[in-house]
This record gives C-alpha cells, sequence and structure tokens, in this order.
C-alpha cells in the first residue's frame, strides 16, 4: 500500500485544494495518508532531507512526487504502481 505525505503550510494559497485531492482520492483508492506542517519540525526535516523549495508537496513512499495540485491520472498511476 502507497503511503502519500503532503507538505503544507497554513499560509500556501494552493494548499486547501491540494488537501482536499488527497483526501477525495482517499475515498476511491486505498492508501496512507498524512499531512504534514513545512512550520512544524517534522516538516522541517523533511524539507532540509529532500531540498524542497515548495509547498504543497507530495512524497509518495517517503520520495518527492509532485509539488502543487497533482493530476488525478498521475496521482492515481503513483498510488496504484506496486
Amino acid at each position: 500500500m502507497a503511503k502519500v505525505t503532503l507538505i503544507h503550510a497554513t499560509w500556501c494559497t494552493a494548499c486547501p485544494a491540494t488537501r482536499r485531492f488527497w483526501k477525495d482520492l482517499k475515498t476511491e483508492y486505498d492508501f496512507e495518508y498524512e499531512e504534514i506542517d513545512v512550520e512544524n519540525p517534522e516538516g522541517q526535516a523533511l524539507i532540509e532531507k529532500h531540498g524542497i523549495v515548495g509547498v504543497p508537496t507530495t512524497l509518495i513512499d517517503g520520495e518527492p512526487a509532485f509539488t502543487g495540485l497533482p493530476k488525478k491520472a498521475d496521482a492515481i498511476a503513483r498510488i496504484t504502481r506496486r
């Protein structure tokens, strides 16, 4: 099962739509999902580890997969690839 981690920020204008996107997709597909605020220590650690320069950024199985709002077909392909 894929693990999706969304790194977001309260001040980010694109983040709410991306959060809704993944939550809606979760109702259709089986994958783990978590959200991490870029402002907290865990978020900062992920930013540093992966060299992330923008939010929202989606990690899939611990690796950066998308920055911004992904296309639905691309997201489905990534979470169902096993």
